[in-house]
């Protein structure tokens, strides 16, 4: 609010000077116009900062950060700074949706990447009632991933992810396969899918479990999984359950092998349960963050050392990814971007090459990335794709 003030204080000032002499005027207005011109482009995002979910959060800020950091060192756009404004939504999506009218209300002309499902379900509510794009959500469950006029999603569908991996078990040979999951919106979906995956292949979940979101019970529902004794678990959990349950399960004799969504940091889960790691398979919807032969990877891992970040990983460069498609819009939405002109700038990449990945978006079509691919944890913790 500070600097419209001071664009209005601008304005003023040249209506004032009216009666004075043609130069003055012309002063008058040539700095207002200045001013206007390096007020900053204003994007919000609603966000889970608190409660049990936060940690979703981490990982995928450090890359908005580096992105938003480099851009606004190189000049920002058309010379403007890109200034992002966050509320904390606890991941309570009335919350989600009070967060957006209060950013769009304070100026904002985009939402960035609201985190986790009941987030992104309450943003975008509020968003297509506003008509303010909403650009890349950290989330794939169906009510996100469904066409909405305003909604643009980067990563594919939980569908997609879940349908890849339930396509490469039984491609192996196991059609045992059970689903343990936080229990929560997003979660539920996934499993509901896998559940659908799996009965069009013939033959039906061994069995699942719901997690609560703090873990406290995630001993006694591995316990109850290992007793069903399945040839694969899928996971829909957050780095906190997974590690409570995946080290219980191990403790219970299980044998199991385990394949998770994109949410699961590797590295992290290494951190906490050390050799344990050997053999989760963790799909992924971005490319490997190590690999710098990729355009768009190196450009993410020189913004990430700029701010002193050096663990690279998947969930902050999907982060500096759905930054960059911002970005991307934003540069084509005029030199004075509102919603409408970004939701046409977005519109109009048709399929856009951000650097060797494509991001597709045309009006009534929102598709966003098509990448996706499957990554194995070796006992140190590295990943074998």
């Amino acid at each position: 609010m500070r600097h419209k003030k001071i664009h209005l204080l601008a304005l003023a000032l040249a209506a004032f000077v009216v009666g004075f002499s043609p130069a003055a005027q012309a002063q008058a207005q040539a700095q207002a116009q200045a001013q206007a011109q390096t007020q900053p482009l204003v994007i919000g995002q609603t966000y889970v900062q608190t409660g049990p979910l936060a940690s979703l959060s981490t990982e995928p800020l450090v890359g908005i950060r580096a992105m938003f950091t480099t851009l606004n060192a190189n000049g920002g756009i058309n010379g403007r700074p890109v200034e992002l404004r966050q509320l904390d939504d606890a991941y309570d999506p009335a919350k989600g949706s009070q967060n957006v009218k209060t950013l769009v209300r304070d100026g904002a002309v985009g939402i960035l990447m609201p985190i986790g499902t009941s987030s992104t379900v309450g943003a975008l509510k509020a968003a297509n009632e506003l008509r303010v794009p909403v650009i890349g959500p950290y989330t794939g469950a169906g009510p996100v991933a469904k066409f909405s006029e305003y909604g643009f999603p980067v990563r594919i569908s939980f569908d997609e992810e879940y349908s890849r991996i339930v396509n490469h078990l039984f491609t192996i040979g196991i059609s045992s396969i059970a689903f343990a999951h936080n229990d929560n919106p997003g979660a539920r979906s996934a499993r509901d899918s896998t559940e659908k995956f799996i009965a069009e292949r013939g033959e039906k979940m061994a069995g699942s479990v719901a997690i609560k979101n703090d873990g406290s019970d995630a001993a006694e529902r591995a316990v109850e999984l290992a007793k069903l004794k399945p040839k694969a678990v899928v996971l829909a959990a957050t780095n906190e359950v997974a590690a409570k349950f995946i080290t219980a399960y191990r403790a219970a004799g299980g044998q199991t092998a385990f394949y998770s969504f994109s949410f699961l940091n590797g590295q992290k889960l290494y951190q906490d349960i050390q050799k344990d790691v050997a053999g989760v398979v963790i799909s992924q919807v971005v490319p490997s963050p190590w690999n710098s032969a990729m355009p768009v990877i190196a450009e993410y891992q020189a913004a990430m050392k700029k701010i002193g970040a050096i663990e690279f990983s998947y969930a902050s460069l999907e982060g500096y990814v759905a930054a960059k498609v911002m970005v991307e819009g934003l540069k084509r939405a005029g030199p004075k971007p509102t919603a409408e002109s970004l939701q046409k700038g977005l519109e109009s990449f048709k399929t856009l090459d951000i650097g060797g990945i494509a991001v597709s978006y045309r009006p009534g079509e929102h598709r966003g990335l098509t990448f996706s691919e499957l990554s194995m944890l070796k006992a140190d913790g590295r990943y074998l794709r």
